[in-house]
């Protein structure tokens, strides 16, 4: 998102190299470098690029002058030069695009373009029997030592990536695994690769070329371009490192043959995301990505006037320290004329950065990205489908496109395909598959599947014993509907019973003892703990309930003081033996699913073993998921309960007023109607209301105190709410977000989507994890039930798309292969799909069959894209050719500074 977590690249270009591609996991501004999916095309016209594709201050090179130095903030340096390897980040491809050929390129639309750098043509010359590209090369390309560039270095990465020998630790092979073999042509330049299989995305291969001395031999391809490249054949070379640890300099090649390059020089410069800022104004960076808050605070420096930005009073230009403590002299106390220093002093200091801030410029597009919200279809309520497309249609995308991209003045269009984005070739709104927003059919399609709203006053309805009062009752019912494993589904029921009212009334006994202790840290003795917590929770209950009614509502007598002691110690009983209960339910699961942790293989890969087999470390996490949504579905059936019976109390002190005066019930023989009675009450419980929320203030806790706190969802925080339910427990989705610099939007667009589905019933519970963990621990695990994350759009939607949507396939061992489905929903439709369309050489045909494929992912509703990601790109305002580039491939050799 602007505020997004995971692999960028500089700048807001499009690195030269597509390995595997890689998910833009929400963080920071900027999700500029995704991989490189450049390539497939021709010559064809492309259409007009649409407004919001591209922001970088074009200039013809005859206007910009010859030499000078840019320092480009990246997230971090290359860890290997090679773009193949699974470790290679953005950073990497930033590399490859500068100095490495790149046979197709992208424009501002995302159609891939031939790069005349290197070709002078490329085409398929023969389609049956067998599939023949050839490939012509422009007559000055060679590498850096002088050697041309020839079908050797081909028929290399074609060996080392085609998937034939697991040696080498290749990322991917799409593509490279159809070719049969690779040839020199009839004349000098001429390349020919032949496919054993027809491949549509045949422009996607040798995009980055390497020299064949890297891809020769397993070892060479594995650790020969770790710690540089010693070859190039691309404007800029590597230049060897100069002991610094935090900057990588690439040089002008004195062997490229093509436009000669602007810039002398480009210093790739660690600096996080969060020092960015501060490293602008400090003039130690020339381009960078930046988060929104650093974008407007540039925007806001060149827009205002030095001096009404800090004050009348103000210092114009440089003000010396003398200055300042003559005129802090000249007014009130020494405490005042401290104070009057040191504003002085910030306020200088403020100027000054303002100054430095005025010599960039933000560029802004639409970045080649998109948002989504994911659906976990491996477990829980969502591994119904009807429940999944009930959520996919309580989501209004338009409005959450216009919150995120009207601010930014960029296009706010919400994106239509999964696929392809606004403006490349076949894009089309696919949307309707799905269906539109609509909460009554969302509604209607979570009752289909047995979640229902409750009748009128359902949710304070409960199965109190005869003769009880709602209010009297201690704890909540919910834990009677514990489930096991999932919402909805009744399960065993663990624990003494809780007094509802009178004697002999309660819940079944707990379940003996079991052994589990790997998963949840809790054995027979947790059990017993639990049963005594509720014994003592009861006994607080009785006591409770005996001072409330002693008191009379008189809230500032003893025995109201004593009914809150002893109600407050029996809400922290139930709640610990809440969650020691749920640790014996996790139990029962994980044995019911055949688990035996004293069995030999417990405890590591494989978590433990049954009458059915190992049980995996997966099934473990989502035993143990269930349990925490079922914790946090009682939880918040609990707190609504308590709310009911905190309105209730609230009114008490006016009716024990209204019986110690001797006042007649609303409309007795005292004259008086109903009406005038409501109204003073009304006004008594309004005043009650505003002293709390003033003791909260007071307290500091206000409209933030626990805002998303112990995992309570604040969209349903509004009592009035009332949620679906199936066997007696609300549906309850677990939210995960990261928590770290630059996700402020995503939390912001994660509220909405919990007010959303607040609207069909469905409540969310927000899990805040750190930005390091989000992706590895919770999304690719799939720990999660809704989260949000970007993946980059691509022009060769059937080979890159394929293993994002591909269906899970059990695996071997027993595991489930996802690929990077991490939402785990597909169909062997959707497979299918892709397939032909990898295959068909027709590209209208092809399209087409992209086209049905994201229909169908539309309709099994495992993804919403919401909004294509912004791309705020900060540089030196004399700087051009730079920004951001949105779908393009950046050509580095024209970038430079204006004359």
């Amino acid at each position: 998102m602007t505020d997004h977590v995971g692999p960028r690249g500089v700048g807001g270009g499009r690195p030269a190299g597509r390995g595997r591609r890689r998910v833009a996991l929400l963080t920071a501004g900027a999700l500029l470098p995704l991989p490189l999916l450049a390539g497939c095309g021709g010559d064809d016209e492309a259409p007009a690029a649409g407004a919001g594709s591209q922001d970088i201050a074009p200039a013809a090179a005859a206007t910009l002058r010859d030499g000078g130095t840019v320092r480009w903030a990246v997230d971090e340096l290359p860890g290997t030069f090679n773009a193949f390897q699974a470790d290679a980040g953005a950073s990497t491809d930033t590399v490859a695009g500068a100095v490495l050929p790149a046979l197709f390129t992208l424009d501002a639309n995302g159609v891939p373009q031939r790069n005349a750098d290197y070709l002078e043509a490329a085409e398929v010359t023969q389609r049956e029997p067998r599939q023949i590209v050839r490939y012509t090369l422009a007559p000055g390309a060679r590498w850096s030592d002088g050697r041309r560039i020839s079908a050797a270095d081909f028929a290399a990465q074609w060996k080392a990536l085609r998937g034939k020998n697991a040696a080498y630790w290749t990322a991917r092979n799409a593509g490279y695994d159809r070719i049969e073999k690779v040839r020199a042509g009839g004349r000098p330049g001429e390349i020919e690769v032949v496919f054993a299989r027809p491949y549509a995305d045949w422009q996607s291969l040798f995009t980055p070329l390497y020299p064949k001395n890297v891809m020769r031999s397993p070892a060479a391809f594995n650790d020969g371009a770790r710690k540089g490249l010693a070859l190039s054949a691309g404007p800029f070379r590597v230049r060897a490192k100069d002991g610094r640890e935090d900057s990588l300099t690439l040089v002008r090649n004195p062997r490229w043959w093509g436009g000669r390059a602007r810039l002398k020089k480009i210093v790739l410069t660690d600096v996080p995301v969060a020092k960015r800022a501060k490293a602008l104004a400090e003039g130690r960076i020339d381009v960078a990505a930046v988060d929104r808050g650093t974008a407007k605070e540039i925007t806001t420096a060149r827009g205002t006037n030095q001096q009404a930005a800090v004050g009348d009073d103000a210092p114009r230009g440089a003000v010396s320290s003398e200055a300042l403590r003559h005129q802090a002299q000249a007014r009130g106390s020494e405490a005042e004329r401290t104070t009057e220093a040191k504003r002085r002093k910030e306020a200088a200091a403020a100027a000054a950065r303002r100054a430095h801030l005025r010599d960039y410029t933000v560029h802004r597009a639409l970045s080649p990205s998109f948002t989504q919200l994911a659906l976990n279809g491996s477990t829980g309520p969502l591994t119904d489908e009807r429940v999944r497309r009930a959520v996919a249609r309580a989501i209004d995308r338009t409005a959450l496109a216009k919150e995120v991209l009207d601010p930014l003045r960029l296009p706010a269009a919400p994106v239509g395909s999964h696929l392809l984005l606004a403006g490349q070739p076949g894009y089309r709104d696919n949307s309707g598959a799905l269906g539109a927003q609509d909460t009554q059919a969302a509604q209607a399609l979570l009752a289909d599947a047995g979640w229902r709203m409750p009748a009128a006053g359902g949710e304070q309805q409960t199965d109190a014993q005869p003769g009880e009062r709602e209010a009297d009752r201690g704890r909540s019912d919910a834990d009677a509907g514990r489930t096991d494993g999932e919402n909805g589904q009744p399960g065993p029921q663990n624990g003494a019973g809780r007094p509802h009212g009178g004697p002999g009334a309660g819940r079944p006994a707990a379940t003996a003892p079991v052994t589990l202790s790997t998963l949840t840290g809790a054995g027979s003795a947790g059990v017993q703990r639990a049963a005594l917590l509720r014994q003592s929770a009861a006994l607080y209950d009785a006591a409770a309930r005996t001072d409330r009614h002693r008191a009379l509502g008189d809230r500032k007598s003893a025995a109201y003081a004593a009914y809150e002691r002893a109600s407050g110690r029996a809400a922290d009983a139930w709640d610990e033996a809440d969650v020691l209960a749920e640790a014996a339910r996790q139990q029962t699961t994980a044995l019911a699913a055949g688990w035996d942790d004293t069995k030999p293989g417990a405890g590591g890969d494989v978590a433990g073993t049954g009458p059915a087999g190992p049980v995996s470390a997966v099934q473990a996490r989502e035993a143990a998921a269930a349990a925490e949504r079922n914790r946090l579905a009682a939880l918040a059936e609990r707190t609504d309960r308590k709310a009911v019976r905190a309105t209730q109390e609230e009114k008490a002190p006016l009716a024990g007023r209204a019986v110690r005066a001797g006042m007649a019930a609303p409309g007795a023989g005292d004259g008086r109607g109903a009406g005038e009675h409501d109204e003073k009450a009304d006004k008594a419980d309004k005043a009650d209301k505003v002293e709390k929320v003033e003791k909260n203030d007071k307290d500091g806790k206000g409209a933030e105190h626990g805002r998303h706190a112990r995992g309570h969802d604040d969209a349903a925080a509004g009592r009035s709410a009332v949620f679906v339910k199936k066997n007696g427990r609300p549906l309850m989705l677990r939210f995960v977000l990261p928590d770290g610099p630059g996700t402020a939007q995503l939390r912001t667009v994660a509220d909405r989507i919990s007010e959303m589905l607040m609207k069909i019933g469905v409540r969310t519970t927000v899990k805040k994890v750190a930005d390091k963990s989000y992706f590895a621990d919770h999304i690719a695990s799939g720990d999660y039930d809704l989260a949000l994350y970007s993946w980059p759009g691509s022009a060769y939607p059937a080979t890159d798309a394929r293993p994002i949507y591909a269906k899970p396939r059990p695996a071997a061992d027993g595991s489930l292969t996802v690929e990077q489905n991490y939402t785990r929903v597909g169909t062997d439709r959707i497979d299918q799909l892709f397939d032909q369309a990898s295959t068909e050489l027709d590209p209208d045909a092809a399209r087409a069959l992209v086209a049905q494929a994201d229909q169908r992912i539309w309709a099994a509703a495992g993804s919403v894209p919401l909004y294509r990601q912004p791309q705020l790109v900060a540089a030196r305002s004399e700087l051009a050719n730079v920004g951001a580039f949105g779908f393009a491939t950046p050509r580095y050799q024209d970038i430079g500074y204006k004359k």
